[in-house]
């Protein structure tokens, strides 16, 4: 973690937190690499708003029921708000809306955006897929455990409500009695939205400013030539005016303080990660090969899959800015080279 950031939670501390009067926080296990989940419960008078719920498993289920008859105690979620619609944000936004008869809240794009990427039936996206993959250079081998392991993400998620409240960029909403700013900033997901207390000082921040790793800024193959990284980097101006000592509350690790601090080292991790991928092309490469460059210790699936999109996103912010050609051919593996200076 960067010294630069105070914690005022050194480390989880193992059971629901109150982080302040009318907020809890609350960390829920994942079947992931990234093995956890912070979701965020906010007092109202007749029960509770629910920020984020993460995915579908038995483990997570049981979770919440000890949460909802424990630290809620037995009032129940009023609301349900997703900061976007990943899958260990939305999993379960389908059961406790059901089961409490409660509205979902979110950007349209993100509801709009998880429907599609959830529903195993979506038409054309499994030839996409496939497509996306055999022009980064993926061997057969590699492509069918990657499309067996999107139906394996996909089955971690309830079918979302059939409706949404929709909140917007600027748009001032109140939960649990505070007074929140609505910042709706691309890059990680289409229209993520974070939440900012003003005048209590507080940032509940999905997945856009981590304190210790760089959200997945990803490429994928809904939006093959998208420059979500050009979009990422972008999105810092929208907390220009977040002042430093605000307690950043972020999806995963621990709540911390020093926004300006960690906005300038993601800036930095991005620059570096760029020079370094421009500096694998001097021959023409697939994005396979740079992904297994850059990340010779990935060999599970799901790990394969993401570096190859992160590595993707470096690619098209190259090519956008014109240091890397994209060479393309029909029925080959798109290849890359950097541009003569």
């Amino acid at each position: 973690m960067a010294p630069s950031l105070e914690f005022p939670w050194p480390s989880y501390p193992g059971e629901v937190t109150r982080i302040a009067p009318g907020l809890l926080w609350a960390r829920l296990p994942l079947p992931f690499r990234l093995d956890h989940v912070n979701v965020w419960l906010l007092e109202e008078k007749d029960g509770w708003t629910v920020v984020d719920t993460g995915c579908d498993t038995a483990q997570i289920r049981a979770a919440w029921e000890d949460i909802l008859a424990g630290p809620m105690a037995a009032r129940p979620p009023v609301r349900l708000l997703a900061t976007h619609g990943h899958v260990d944000h939305i999993g379960l936004a389908g059961w406790l809306c059901g089961r409490f008869d409660c509205p979902f809240v979110s950007t349209l794009g993100e509801w709009l955006w998880a429907r599609g990427a959830h529903d195993p039936n979506l038409g054309g996206a499994r030839a996409e897929h496939r497509d996306y993959l055999e022009r980064s250079g993926l061997t057969r081998p590699e492509i069918d455990a990657q499309l067996k392991g999107r139906d394996e993400m996909i089955a971690l998620a309830m079918p979302l409500p059939g409706a949404v409240r929709e909140i917007r960029h600027g748009q001032e909403i109140v939960l649990g009695g505070r007074r929140w700013e609505v910042i709706v900033t691309p890059g990680h997901a289409f229209f993520h939205a974070s939440l900012f207390d003003r005048e209590g000082g507080i940032l509940i921040a999905g997945d856009q400013l981590l304190p210790h790793i760089s959200p997945v800024v990803a490429v994928w193959e809904t939006t093959p030539d998208g420059d979500p990284l050009g979009d990422f980097i972008a999105s810092f101006e929208a907390f220009a005016t977040v002042p430093d000592d605000t307690l950043v509350l972020p999806s995963h690790g621990l709540p911390y303080r020093g926004i300006g601090a960690r906005i300038a080292a993601l800036r930095d991790h991005h620059k570096d990660r760029l020079d370094l991928t421009q500096a694998l092309l001097d021959e023409p490469r697939t994005a396979r090969d740079v992904a297994l460059a850059m990340f010779p210790k990935v060999t599970d699936v799901d790990g394969i899959g993401f570096a190859l999109a992160e590595v993707l996103a470096h690619l098209n912010r190259l090519v956008a800015t014109g240091r890397v050609e994209r060479i393309e051919h029909r029925g080959a593996a798109t290849r890359y080279v950097r541009c003569n200076a």
